[in-house]
Parts: C-alpha cells; sequence; structure tokens
C-alpha cells in the first residue's frame, strides 16, 4: 500500500510540474508572458534559456504606446520552457533613444544563484545615430550590436553595462543615458 501511495505522489507531481512549462519556446512566449507582445523583436540563447526582446502595447489613459520589454524563458526543447523571469515593461520619451537596463536571475532550491543574466537594450530613435557603446564595470565603453526589425533600429548587449552612449557618423556622442559605472 505504501508503494501504491508513493507512486501515486510521484505522479501527481509529474503532472503538476509538466503543466509549468511548455513544450516549445514559442508556447511559453506566447502563454507564460503577461502582456500582450505586439511584436517578438529578438530572442538570444543565454545560458539555461533565451532572452526574448519584445514590444507590448500599452495604454494610459485614452493613449496608446508601444513599450519596450525582455523576458528570460528557461528550458530547453527536451525539458520544456517556462517565463522564470520577472515581468515588466520601460517605456519613456526621448528623441535619441530608448534604453532598458535589468538582471534577470533565478535560485536554486537551496536558494543559491542559479542564473544571472544582466541585459541592456533599448531603441534607436535618431537617424543620426550610427553606433551603440555601453560602458561595462571599468567605465570603458564599447561597441553593442545595433539590429533592425520591420524598420525600426534596436539595440542589447549582455553584460554588466549600466550605462549606454550613441554616436553619429563622425563618432561624435549624440546622447549618454543610464547610471555612470
Amino acid at each position: 500500500m505504501a508503494k501504491l501511495w508513493k507512486a501515486a505522489i510521484m505522479g501527481m507531481c509529474i503532472i503538476v510540474l509538466s503543466a509549468c512549462s511548455y513544450k516549445t519556446a514559442g508556447e511559453a512566449i506566447k502563454n507564460d508572458i503577461p502582456f500582450n507582445i505586439k511584436q517578438v523583436i529578438h530572442e538570444e540563447k543565454v545560458d539555461k534559456g533565451k532572452l526574448v526582446f519584445y514590444t507590448t502595447e500599452q495604454k494610459e489613459g485614452s493613449r496608446t504606446f508601444d513599450a519596450l520589454a525582455v523576458a528570460y524563458i528557461e528550458g530547453s526543447d527536451k525539458e520544456g520552457w517556462k517565463n522564470a523571469g520577472h515581468n515588466h515593461w520601460t517605456y519613456y520619451k526621448n528623441d535619441f533613444m530608448i534604453l532598458y537596463v535589468d538582471t534577470f536571475t533565478t535560485f536554486k532550491e537551496d536558494g543559491k544563484l542559479d542564473v544571472k543574466i544582466p541585459v541592456i537594450f533599448g531603441k534607436v530613435i535618431s537617424p543620426n545615430i550610427k553606433a551603440i557603446e555601453a560602458a561595462g564595470p571599468d567605465g570603458k565603453f564599447t561597441n553593442i550590436e545595433i539590429f533592425e526589425k520591420e524598420n525600426e533600429r534596436y539595440y542589447y548587449g549582455i553584460g554588466e553595462y549600466k550605462e549606454v552612449r550613441a554616436l553619429d557618423a563622425e563618432g561624435k556622442e549624440i546622447d549618454r543615458q543610464g547610471q555612470k559605472q
């Protein structure tokens, strides 16, 4: 009887745990992120999962606007996928660029840090911006990728970045945002 009871408990645990994840990353993005995703901009494979960069349409009073967001989905095609990150979005108006800084963390059952993924992400507004650089803990700026998605330009960097600067074609700084290291 005790073996039957243990088997029933294990079966229930498997059902409950499998219900918390999705078979594909696309299903986890669609069903597990709590915002209405307008457009997935980029997916980047990282330790134990993916960062999903996207826009979400939000409302403030009677006006709607697109906000930037990043989600960390954890898993694999073999084990299943789930939204492991905290969920929020960022929006503010700027003539040059929009900056989003976040760090995603997950912890093991014993409370020890499992995954830490710092990310900096944003949208390039000004057509005069030709390069984006991000400053690491040493305060030195490094070029980070700008990419296009449906006629909009975005940038991202994975690492301990807190500050970005935008450069024009001659390398002159147009704008700087974030916190100095």
